[in-house]
């Protein structure tokens, strides 16, 4: 599929709304399912592989791919988002859930820099200002969310949540070098594969939870797939093929605020004003960024 610059943002956008399910899904699958937080990344990615190759075998699109010699960098971004997804989920047995998220989004300042200075893509300083006030509003709105210190907080879980951080940003940044040449069919199905082959044995080892025991769980972990992982991560991939990586990570800030918005409608989670307030933040930093972001 091929994406004009026209709807390359609201691409993005519906991306960043489709990936902040998966915490919600997650939590629903735990609760309804008795599958712990390791299997339920498994089983995202697990579930989406006969999804993604089947509609990329039928895809047009699918005979324009790629030679040999690509095929092995193909990898980099599944392993890269398989130990994302490992870390952030580890994370959380030793520290707080707002730590866990608020360092995992300090990937933002990796991709910047990185798309800055590697990738020549153009900012200016209303790119550094809107990145700053999305990330200070996520800030805000995950110390502002009740009931965060129920875990333990310890420097093993923010060490975990912050190695999230250059997962993601490395996952990002791949997807972005690679998209030039490859369909976004084609990375999502082998990247998915990849990241489910890797988390198979990371699942296993984890001594938790790994088959649902009741039917409701298997529902909550296809949603988990098609929405976040097959919609979600694959508007992305779409969306980078004509956005910089360092404006769509600031975008991606969007996530733990439309997170937030799903626990208060689906999961009776309390949505206080302050996480209101801070999610204006992010909406205005992200705009800002755009606006100091060249393609």
């Amino acid at each position: 599929m091929t994406l004009t610059a026209k709807w390359a943002i609201p691409a993005l956008i519906l991306g960043a709304m489709g990936i902040s399910f998966a915490s919600p899904l997650a939590k629903l699958a735990a609760t309804d399912g008795g599958v712990d937080w390791v299997a339920s990344a498994f089983w995202r990615t697990a579930l989406s592989v006969p999804i993604l190759w089947a509609v990329m075998l039928a895809s047009a699109r699918s005979k324009r791919t790629t030679s040999k010699g690509h095929w092995a960098w193909l990898l980099l971004p599944g392993f890269f988002f398989a130990f994302d997804l490992l870390t952030w989920h580890l994370s959380f047995a030793w520290t707080t859930a707002a730590s866990a998220t608020l360092l995992a989004n300090l990937s933002v300042i990796i991709v910047g820099i990185v798309g800055w200075r590697i990738l020549r893509e153009r900012l200016d300083g209303r790119y550094a200002i809107g990145a700053a006030m999305a990330l200070s509003g996520v800030a805000w709105l995950v110390w502002a969310t009740p009931e965060q210190g129920s875990f333990p907080l310890r420097m093993r879980g923010d060490v975990l949540a912050m190695t999230t951080a250059i997962f993601y940003a490395a996952y990002i940044l791949t997807i972005k070098m690679l998209r030039g040449r490859h369909s976004t069919l084609t990375l999502m199905a082998v990247a998915t594969t990849t990241s489910a082959v890797i988390l198979l044995p990371a699942m296993l080892m984890s001594g938790g939870h790994m088959i649902p025991t009741a039917t409701e769980g298997w529902w909550w972990l296809i949603l988990l797939a098609v929405i976040p992982h097959c919609l979600g991560q694959g508007l992305i991939v779409l969306s980078l093929a004509v956005l910089p990586a360092s404006f769509a990570a600031v975008t991606l800030l969007l996530q733990p605020v439309a997170t937030a918005v799903w626990g208060w409608l689906f999961l009776d989670e309390a949505l206080l004003p302050s996480q209101m307030v801070a999610g204006g933040f992010v909406l205005i930093g992200i705009v800002l960024a755009r606006l100091g972001s060249g393609r």
